[in-house]
């Protein structure tokens, strides 16, 4: 077993009796971060296999207190936090439609989907996965995911890491991409979704003067009555997660792992953004 293994098998079991009763103490509102549902061979960290996906929603169903995330601002903003879950998407994956709509609605689970506009207009995809075709929604898609309920929010226009871009470019990014959503689905879009969790001050102000309600990150730990609504916490599910694992995240026994791992991604990108500024 590597050492890597070791501590996320070992650190969580040894915290999950004090983080579950300072849960008791404090309880607050889990934000599930996914990103796509579908059947690949070996290990990838941004996709769950169906069956896995179906497990960790069954689980939660029975277990949890399932809200969506309109339901979740409303209780930060008038201090009625009860404990709850909040299950969101990034990027827009065409598997969210395909595979993951089907379970959500049998455990009838309520989700918000984070697009990019390009990836939906299919002038872009996600560089991780290339130009695979077919892989993210395109707008009927998108449309038919909020004809079943599902609330769709923005994940910028092109996907970039947001501080290293120009402020005008950056603004750009946030409004114009709600406005592009709004126009396609014909509906408000309320929610943000940081991509790659890069962002700072410049950028929460930028989501706030565009008419956002909130904003997700990708920090970890859960949502309480104080939570800056413009930086809320998520937590990142994987298909290595069965009911044990989920548990123990529910609880925040994986909080202090991946608030660690969350402070070296956040170093590297300072990291990058320095040099960036230097070349430039």
């Amino acid at each position: 077993m590597s050492l890597h293994s070791a501590l996320r098998n070992i650190v969580p079991a040894v915290l999950r009796p004090f983080a579950k009763g300072y849960a008791r103490l404090r309880p607050s509102i889990r934000v599930l971060m996914y990103h796509r549902v579908d059947r690949v061979d070996g290990f990838d960290q941004l996709t769950v296999q169906p069956e896995r996906f179906d497990e960790q929603m069954a689980y939660i169903a029975a277990n949890h207190r399932v809200i969506s995330l309109a339901r979740a601002i409303d209780e930060l903003t008038d201090g009625s936090t009860l404990p709850g879950v909040v299950v969101t998407f990034d990027d827009g994956y065409q598997d969210n439609l395909t595979q993951a709509l089907p379970i959500l609605k049998r455990h009838n689970i309520p989700a918000t989907v984070f697009v990019t506009t390009d990836f939906s207009a299919q002038r872009r995809s996600h560089p991780r996965y290339g130009t695979a075709p077919g892989l993210h929604l395109d707008w009927d898609g998108v449309r038919a995911l909020q004809a079943a309920g599902i609330t769709i929010g923005s994940h910028t226009i092109s996907h970039p890491f947001l501080t290293r871009l120009p402020p005008d470019q950056a603004r750009r990014e946030i409004a114009e991409s709600k406005e592009l959503i709004e126009q396609a689905i014909g509906a408000q879009v309320d929610f943000f979704c940081y991509p790659s969790g890069d962002f700072g001050r410049r950028e929460l102000a930028f989501v706030y003067e565009a008419g956002y309600r909130a904003a997700v990150s990708v920090a970890p730990g859960g949502n309480r009555v104080g939570t800056p609504l413009f930086a809320l916490n998520r937590t990142e599910m994987t298909d290595r997660d069965g009911v044990a694992e989920l548990g123990a995240k529910l609880d925040g026994a994986y909080d202090l792992i991946h608030a660690m791992l969350h402070a070296r991604r956040q170093r590297a990108f300072a990291q990058q953004a320095h040099q960036q500024g230097d070349a430039g």
